[in-house]
């Protein structure tokens, strides 16, 4: 298995995950239809998000990345293959230990484990990464981002210890959030996406993929300002939160040149271009958030309605972008298989699947928000859009097990 893992078995086993991880998103909107003292909701959540983000998001980021930037005499190492079968392995082993006990002992040293296992994995990167282009300084920030959020990850532990789960708890969780969703997995998926665009010979102008990644890097440590807006800060955090959202705007309009730059030169397939149009669209929706959440009329509001907005917003990220874009770079490398008609329902069901949470979360929060009569049967049909994100994963891994020695 270890000689395979990277060229082949790693993206397969994070496509697995990821279905472990919306089998949990599947229970968790069951419980809310029909409850269940036998499931605990808090720990089903932290088996779904950490599965989702370390198991599924954090190794088919960093297989596509060593797949495009580290030359393959240097990927087969031992300390590469020994540090992913090491995170493989303590992510299987979270998909009980979450939801049988929760954030305990046995679920922190996994974790722990994972992490010492991942800084092996980031400094090996760094070292064998080579070339000073864009693509490349993408993936080193990218890699620079994942480690200063893991230092929230070992903060966490003396700030429950000394001060419980305060504003600061919650804060240092922030933390960890904003630069792992908005430095490593933000750098390292377009940082990877230029690397596919340069490898099939599409020509990008490096002056807008340059300015794109001057005005992302600049704004991504001040951009953690608008993560703290909701505990009472003073209104400087205001200014820096909204000044580094207008520098992540400007980003996007040197994303959207790109974009139309390639428009012309992409021979791919019809779901690569629905793939890649859905994925533009949901980054642009995530930018424009941002900048709204600037606002304290919308902080103040977005907390009052959590369980729609920021919930909404997270699934915006996790689903229509990042997974999005992760199952097109995927596909592009070879490494799975979306060209057969059962694949592509799959697609289709899971893109539908993400439509349909979003427009049920955030309209429920509008709808609430406006003092408007609220969508009935909501629960019911957030379980069935997790059915249609659940089984469009199924029938895209299915395809991967039938196909398994053309990928």
């Amino acid at each position: 298995m270890l000689n395979k893992l990277i060229s082949k078995h790693i993206f397969i086993i994070a496509l697995a995950l990821f279905l472990f991880s919306a089998f949990l998103g599947l229970l968790i909107r069951w419980n809310f239809v029909y409850p269940s003292h036998l499931i605990s909701y808090k720990n089903l959540v932290q088996g779904h998000s950490h599965v989702a983000f370390l198991g599924w998001g954090y190794l088919a980021t960093i297989g596509a990345v060593l797949m495009l930037f580290i030359p393959k005499k240097n990927r087969n190492n031992v300390a590469f293959k020994t540090t992913l079968f090491i995170n493989i392995v303590c992510v299987f082993l979270m998909l009980f230990s979450f939801p049988l006990t929760g954030y305990k002992a046995f679920s922190i040293i996994l974790l722990s484990i994972f992490g010492i296992s991942s800084y092996v994995l980031s400094f090996k990167v760094l070292k064998h990464i080579k070339g000073s282009d864009t693509s490349v300084k993408l993936i080193r920030f990218s890699i620079y981002y994942y480690l200063l959020s893991s230092i929230a990850t070992w903060f966490l532990v003396f700030v429950i210890i000394k001060f419980g789960k305060s504003d600061l708890y919650y804060n240092t969780i922030y933390f960890y959030l904003h630069f792992l969703y908005n430095g490593f997995f933000v750098f390292s998926l377009f940082g990877s996406l230029f690397k596919v665009f340069e490898n099939q010979q599409i020509v990008v102008s490096e002056k807008y993929k340059r300015l794109f990644f001057i005005y992302l890097n600049i704004a991504c440590i001040p951009a953690y300002s608008l993560s703290v807006l909701w505990s009472n800060v003073s209104p400087f955090f205001y200014v820096v939160g909204f000044s580094a959202a207008i520098l992540q705007l400007i980003s996007l309009l040197f994303l959207f040149k790109i974009f139309h730059q390639i428009k012309s030169q992409l021979k791919w397939t019809k779901l690569s271009k629905v793939l890649l149009i859905f994925l533009i669209v949901a980054y642009s929706l995530k930018i424009i958030s941002q900048v709204i959440s600037a606002f304290p009329y919308i902080v103040e509001k977005s907390l009052a309605l959590k369980p729609f907005f920021i919930i909404g917003y997270l699934h915006l990220f996790t689903l229509a972008f990042m997974s999005t874009l992760l199952m097109l770079i995927m596909s592009e490398l070879g490494k799975i298989v979306l060209n057969t008609i059962l694949s592509k329902i799959g697609i289709l069901i899971f893109l539908i699947g993400i439509l349909l949470t979003e427009i049920l979360l955030f309209g429920q929060g509008f709808l609430i928000l406006w003092q408007l009569k609220p969508i009935s049967n909501y629960t019911i049909l957030l379980l069935i859009s997790s059915c249609f994100l659940f089984f469009g994963i199924f029938l895209v891994l299915i395809t991967q097990v039938f196909n398994n020695k053309k990928v």
